[in-house]
């Protein structure tokens, strides 16, 4: 592998360990303890680091240039982390969902509801 394609390989997987680590910081719900500008700014560094990774993706592939095995393992390391944090996305949305329906009063019956705001009293 040439130099530039090398230092490229090794660019991107860093940015890729990266991007892995701030999908796994915010799954094991720290962003939650930080302030809300702190939060964007961590999303915001999250949106950069993903379009860099895809410039430097584009940038290798038109050296035509192999995968080394370190890029490899860290994209599939990122991957892992990808799904892994979409799959707590997709639970936390339906668990958002069923509260919201339940608060709006949707569903059976079930006893005595607070205003409108659907918070359960009693039951009976």
């Amino acid at each position: 592998m040439t130099d530039g394609a090398g230092e490229l390989a090794l660019r991107e997987s860093r940015a890729a360990g990266r991007l892995g680590r701030l999908f796994r910081i915010e799954r094991a719900g720290r962003f939650a303890r930080r302030p809300v500008e702190i939060v964007w700014r961590l999303i915001g560094r999250r949106a950069r680091l993903v379009d860099e990774l895809m410039r430097l993706d584009a940038a290798r592939r038109l050296l035509a240039a192999p995968i080394p095995a370190e890029l490899d393992a860290a994209i599939g390391e990122l991957a892992r982390e990808v799904d892994q944090s979409r799959a707590l996305c997709v639970a936390r949305v339906g668990t958002l969902g069923g509260e919201l329906e339940r608060r709006r009063g949707a569903g059976t019956a079930t006893g005595l509801r607070d205003r409108g705001d659907g918070r359960l009293l009693g039951s009976g």
